[in-house]
């Protein structure tokens, strides 16, 4: 058997706030204004992450048109876009107790939460990007094995995906909240498989070096994140981010839910055929078994 290098990354913290914001600018050079407001945001990213642009520009000394304009150089459109990317690597140095004190604001817990993930839907519907998740579905169809790993919270979505998956038809197999099984088995991949990291909020070790192994052997790996570490970005095929910000001590999962959703139904319209014929040996197993209450009709009645 041909011996695979391990590739680890570097212990060095090339994910914090600073070193982030500090990668955005190679080759750009920022004037007076803009660069009191970069100042300020790398040294105080706490008060970045939640303040207006307004404020941000009244503690920079300079004005709103400089914070959009910073914004704008850093490959944003505006305040708000940056101002969100930020906020997320932020939250993912804090711990659970930091992150709910930063959401402690008067507004009723459950309405507050409602409301961030239905703003969460709609950025991650803004930044869709459909040629990608095409060509997501293709590398997944064409997989001879799929493995999808997440950790924590976040192992429900893995757990969601990889049901669909099964269910449209396609060889998957779960990798979840279990360091030892994802060893065994990404040990073990090829160039004809893939790998799906669901990696949101703090980034686990486990993620970074499965991803890591299976680069190195040829597979493909394809990471959800809400945010991309070059620690994983270096091992990633295909990448696809959405926010995961939460109102509490825990981040939100309904846009990672929503993302998972939107590639398996892209993935049933790659082999329609296939994907019908899996439908229709589920729901033979489900009857067989007697797993429903009240089970489909098998014929569909006439009206």
């Amino acid at each position: 058997m041909t011996a695979h290098p391990v590739r680890v990354a570097a212990t060095t913290d090339a994910d914090s706030v600073d070193d982030w914001l500090r990668s955005l600018l190679p080759g750009k050079e920022l004037g007076g204004s803009t660069q009191q407001v970069f100042s300020l945001i790398t040294t105080q990213p706490a008060k970045a992450s939640f303040a207006p642009a307004a404020e941000l520009a009244e503690l920079a000394g300079t004005s709103v048109s400089s914070v959009t304009r910073l914004a704008q150089r850093l490959g944003y459109a505006g305040w708000p876009d940056l101002q969100r990317d930020l906020r997320t690597r932020y939250l993912a140095h804090l711990s659970m107790l930091e992150v709910s004190e930063t959401h402690s604001g008067g507004e009723s817990p459950f309405r507050a939460s409602l409301r961030q993930d239905a703003d969460s839907l709609a950025t991650s519907l803004r930044n869709l990007d459909e040629q990608r998740i095409s060509r997501i579905a293709e590398i997944l169809a064409s997989s001879e094995n799929i493995y999808v790993t997440a950790q924590g919270s976040f192992a429900a979505v893995g757990h969601a995906l990889v049901h669909n998956i099964h269910i449209a038809g396609y060889p998957v197999r779960q990798l979840l909240d279990s360091p030892a099984m994802i060893a065994n088995h990404v040990a073990r991949m090829t160039a004809t498989d893939t790998l799906v990291v669901c990696s949101y909020w703090r980034l686990y070790d486990v993620a970074v070096i499965a991803a890591a192994e299976a680069k190195a052997r040829g597979s493909k790996v394809i990471v959800l994140a809400d945010n991309m570490s070059p620690a994983l970005e270096q091992s990633a095929d295909e990448i696809v981010l959405t926010p995961a910000e939460g109102t509490s001590f825990f981040p939100s999962l309904t846009t990672a839910m929503a993302a998972q959703q939107g590639i398996v139904a892209t993935l049933a319209r790659v082999d329609p055929a296939r994907t019908r014929e899996s439908l229709a040996a589920a729901e033979e197993g489900w009857q067989t078994f007697k797993l429903l209450h009240r089970s489909v009709p098998r014929t569909v009645p006439t009206a």
